[in-house]
């Protein structure tokens, strides 16, 4: 009798976790297609299959549901990349290109994410009036911009690169990211358009060797210290 109902229980929390995310994905295709304010609740939860009423058991608000899906680029950012192995080890291990091919190859493989693209139209569109998107998308920059600012740093420590400000390189290289997501996301993207990664993965590639060309240490130099 036990084993019935913890089966049940099972099966209850599993049909509980799809409806869940069921959600998400019906949430991610509406904000993205008409805006997070023009879509509602009622219109999820038609997607979904479910009555708003329902809908309510696993969400209480549109906020909750907006909550959840800015988590989403940064849970899948820390799910990439060798997470056993600190900045420093890796910068030291593979050299400055190697570190710097394996941080685009990293974003790379975020952006193809099938969720990606739709999560940031969300973020483009909704930037400018949304205090959660604004908020979240100020959190997300400084994250960013203090992770490579550090790596820079440690890259000067380690003479792979000149002895330029690491603030001012974290700016210059992901100035480029934003400026192509705003690109993408606001004046091209629609549904018949290329994916951001057949647009922009040459366009990637050659920043990453012009910053790599631009910053690198002389071999000459190097060897004198």
């Amino acid at each position: 009798m036990n084993k019935n109902k913890e089966n049940n229980t099972i099966i209850k929390s599993k049909r509980e976790k799809d409806t869940k995310e069921r959600i998400f994905k019906a949430a991610i295709d509406l904000f993205s297609e008409k805006g997070f304010d023009a879509a509602s609740m009622r219109e999820i939860a038609e997607m979904v299959g479910i009555k708003k009423a329902s809908l309510y058991s696993h969400y209480n608000s549109k906020d909750q549901i907006l909550e959840k899906i800015l988590k989403y680029p940064i849970k899948r950012m820390g799910t990439v990349g060798q997470q056993d192995v600190n900045t420093e080890e890796l910068i030291v291990s593979l050299g400055l290109e190697k570190f710097m091919d394996l941080a685009g190859d990293l974003i790379l493989s975020w952006m193809e994410d099938p969720y990606m693209e739709k999560i940031w139209r969300i973020i483009c569109i909704e930037l400018y009036h949304n205090p959660q998107i604004k908020k979240f998308y100020s959190e997300f920059i400084s994250l960013s911009c203090s992770y490579w600012e550090s790596a820079f740093d440690l890259m000067i420590k380690h003479k792979l690169i000149k002895p330029i400000d690491p603030r001012l390189l974290a700016s210059e290289y992901l100035s480029f990211y934003g400026n192509s997501y705003m690109e993408y996301f606001i004046l091209h993207y629609d549904g018949s358009s290329a994916s951001y990664l057949d647009e922009y993965k040459n366009r990637i590639e050659k920043h990453s060797k012009f910053i790599i060309n631009s910053i690198k240490q002389n071999e000459e130099i190097k060897l004198g210290d």
